[in-house]
């Protein structure tokens, strides 16, 4: 899940990453911009792994708006089903996540991986998932838990910075050269990324220490479109107690480019479009 500045506000950039505008009045928005609707879309995105119960102040203060307003937000989301009140708080319900839902059952990909993922996560005994790459982050699309339980950073729907992580270096290094150059011109303290992302270029496979928490080494390919075009990324999170770098690369590395070959063999039988 994304972690904000306690004390910034929550709001948008016309790429879509957060910045300390006051939420639903950031640049970038056109004339048909329904404000309402930014503002209640910023309450939502203010709970979190680290923030799962809000006040009505805590949320203002996370978003820039007043109080009232976002007490107003939080009930009228509440009458919706989207969130509920103790009396004290507020939390998410379940309803949320018929959104990322809605988004997922459109989508053929995660259905055609999952059988190849839970392959992958049973020879490996590690948690195997796929991501795409939106804006700025890599978000889950389905994930097969491993040996060990895995942590909620690896939940379906889950974000993570794209630079930071090996599936988002997977799915940087497969753009055109000027809109890879755009997004890490945007990234602050990024030395050595850009020599690395070609390194993925290079090798076809992508490896990051402590990609999804302190405990976690992961590795990850791309998986592509029949025109070659990389649509997602596979990954594995790997322990590093079990295995150290050159292990993962001589028995891991093979295993995960053959799912990621296995799941772009599904995707070629399907009708075109």
């Amino acid at each position: 899940m994304r972690t904000y500045d306690e004390n910034k506000p929550i709001g948008w950039q016309s790429e879509g990453s957060m910045t300390s505008t006051t939420a639903g009045e950031g640049p970038g928005h056109g004339p048909h911009f329904v404000q309402a609707v930014g503002r209640a879309f910023a309450i939502l995105r203010c709970f979190g792994a680290d923030h799962p119960a809000l006040t009505a102040s805590a949320a203002a203060k996370r978003t820039g708006l007043d109080r009232a307003t976002a007490r107003r937000l939080l009930l009228t989301l509440a009458d919706l089903g989207y969130v509920r009140y103790d009396g004290q708080a507020f939390r998410l319900t379940a309803q949320t996540l018929d959104l990322g839902y809605s988004y997922l059952s459109g989508l053929a990909l995660p259905e055609i991986a999952q059988p190849h993922l839970h392959d992958l996560a049973h020879r490996l005994n590690e948690t195997a998932s796929l991501a795409l790459l939106d804006r700025g982050d890599v978000v889950n699309l389905a994930v097969v838990p491993g040996q060990r339980h895995a942590p909620p950073t690896l939940a379906v729907g889950a974000r993570r910075p794209a630079h930071v992580t090996s599936s988002g270096q997977v799915l940087l290094a497969a753009l055109p050269e000027d809109e890879l150059t755009r997004r890490l011109d945007a990234l602050p303290d990024i030395a050595g990324l850009p020599k690395e992302i070609e390194q993925v270029r290079e090798r076809g496979w992508a490896m990051a220490e402590h990609d999804v928490d302190d405990d976690l080494r992961a590795i990850a390919a791309p998986v592509r479109h029949r025109r070659g075009r990389v649509l997602a990324a596979v990954t594995a999170s790997v322990h590093p107690d079990r295995l150290g770098h050159g292990l993962v690369e001589r028995d891991y590395v093979p295993e995960l480019l053959r799912t990621a070959w296995s799941i772009e063999a599904d995707l070629a039988n399907l009708p075109e479009g």
